[in-house]
């Protein structure tokens, strides 16, 4: 039972893409709610008239594009949208309009010597240390993003003794230090979450992450914070303005 479609040719990874298609345009036009079940796959092979191989195969697709998330033994359901941010412009939009709970979960702030690297990017002194500081930080409470970001301590003094889980790192650093950022540079990469990122996460060994570098730079073009944070790539997207 492979439908009409195999006896043309078309064979069942074709049909397996037009399954998929399908069934992603039904999920975007709103068709079933986030969080509802779709039809179940015995239902979909009835419905497409193929193997239960070739629906599973097309629900596989739509895993990877991140439109569903499967419960086994219970079906397909339908995912969050995901979030977005723009490349153009993002630094606005993080300090703005970002989606992010301004709660986050504090894993560590600690004063220490800046490795070399850090050192280097932070234009410090020989004898400057830092602030790193660990939040995995929620939308919605669920987890998305592992953010790790390093600050001259010099700019923070006592930053450890602060409160950092319940509000915006940057609107603390305002109002509890003066520090005002104006401008950032952002770099994005995708990579693959390492055994850390995926605990704290909640998401699979090696699931596609983004990795988000982001230099913040004060009036004076001082760099004011380096931060380095892993960011879900199956609840997020970065879109791109072309102007």
């Amino acid at each position: 039972m492979e439908s009409a479609a195999s006896s043309r040719g078309q064979g069942a990874v074709p049909l397996c893409r037009k399954i998929r298609e399908d069934l992603a345009v039904q999920i975007r036009s709103g068709r079933w709610r986030m969080d509802q079940e779709i039809p179940s796959e015995a239902l979909l092979c009835e419905q497409y008239r193929v193997s239960r191989g070739t629906i599973r195969q097309a629900l596989a697709g739509l895993v990877q594009q991140g439109l569903i998330y499967r419960r086994q033994g219970r079906g397909s359901f339908v995912q969050r949208p995901k979030l977005e941010g723009s490349v153009l412009g993002s630094y606005r939009l993080y300090m703005s309009r970002m989606p992010l709970d301004a709660r986050s979960h504090v894993l560590q702030c600690r004063r220490r010597a800046a490795p070399r690297e850090i050192h280097k990017i932070l234009g410090l002194a020989e004898r400057d240390d830092i602030y790193e500081l660990q939040r995995i930080r929620y939308v919605n409470g669920t987890p998305i993003s592992l953010q790790v970001s390093y600050l001259p301590s010099r700019l923070c003094p006592g930053l450890e003794k602060v409160d950092l889980s319940k509000e915006a790192l940057y609107a603390i650093l305002e109002r509890e230090y003066r520090v005002v950022f104006l401008r950032a540079e952002e770099f994005i990469e995708p990579v693959l979450a390492d055994a850390r990122v995926a605990r704290h996460l909640h998401i699979r060994h090696k699931s596609p992450v983004f990795l988000v570098e982001r230099t913040s730079y004060m009036a004076d073009d001082r760099v004011g914070e380096f931060r380095r944070g892993h960011m879900r790539g199956d609840l997020y997207r970065y879109r791109i303005d072309l102007r």
